[in-house]
């Protein structure tokens, strides 16, 4: 038996549940706090600034070229 595959199914969902933990108690902290505008304008420009961050990666030339080497 491949033993690697459940484990690869645990390691995905340890990681889908930790994200989703992080993502609703940074929602709750952030809307709950004293201060609501500015830890939203921190939490949205660090969404921005990853967005910028992933587009300037997807337009590499050696990502385009030949993604599965890449990576």
């Amino acid at each position: 038996m491949n033993w690697t595959r459940p484990l690869s199914v645990g390691v995905t969902a340890l990681v889908v549940v930790l994200a989703v933990g992080g993502a609703v108690e940074l929602a709750r902290t952030t809307l709950a706090g004293e201060y609501v505008a500015a830890a939203a304008a921190v939490v949205g420009f660090l969404v921005a600034a990853l967005a910028v961050a992933v587009a300037a990666g997807a337009r590499s030339r050696e990502w385009l070229s030949n993604p599965d080497s890449y990576w």
